[in-house]
């Protein structure tokens, strides 16, 4: 059989993705970025899939199995393909964007008198009449449960028996792009010689 390199080349666009989210300037372009990753990662999984029907040992593939079964069923897994679905074949958002913000309190006391306060080149200044606290909220993406196809997925808890810490949508690239390598790998060793 030929090397799987067309969804080989698809799985490292999808994983691209993840750099640029860690590098968007905007929360719109980190959600653009999102749904690319989810594309491009559900589009890897398809070429792999029409590559390797092409040989007769695929249908009796156990590993074929088994991640077909753990696409429906890991949260993570099913989660990522669905949400695609669901960006793709419907209206509703798939993620919700929080701006960021800055927050000034008095650092003793209750209340606090600002005299004046100047940003200019990025940089604050403030007069008042106590110490502050400044603090700084990022602006971030937060992942929605998602409807595909008359049934909803909540944003995965857990992914292959494990729970996960973060569900920010560059932790859950990550892991996601981690279990599509293994499996690619896994299908490389057992079909192509």
């Amino acid at each position: 059989m030929k090397p799987i390199d067309k969804p080989w080349e698809q799985l490292k666009k999808a994983e691209a993705f993840i750099q640029k989210m860690s590098s968007a300037k905007s929360l719109d372009e980190f959600e653009e970025y999102w749904i690319d990753f989810l594309h491009q990662l559900e589009r890897s999984w398809n070429k792999l899939h029409s590559h390797l029907r092409r040989s007769p040992k695929y249908q009796g593939w156990v590993e074929r199995g088994r991640t077909g079964k753990l696409r429906k069923k890991d949260e993570l897994l099913s989660y990522l393909k669905n949400a695609r679905g669901a960006e793709e074949h419907t209206i509703a958002d798939i993620s919700k964007k929080t701006l960021g913000g800055m927050g000034i309190r008095p650092a003793v006391g209750g209340s606090v008198h600002i005299k004046s306060m100047v940003i200019e080149n990025g940089k604050i200044s403030i007069d008042a009449d106590r110490p502050l606290i400044l603090e700084f909220k990022p602006g971030k993406l937060s992942l929605l449960e998602v409807e595909n196809r008359g049934r909803i997925y909540s944003v995965p808890q857990n992914h292959l028996g494990k729970a996960i810490e973060d569900q920010n949508p560059i932790s859950l690239a990550k892991l996601g792009i981690a279990f599509y390598k293994e499996y690619f790998e896994k299908a490389e060793k057992h079909f192509v010689k």
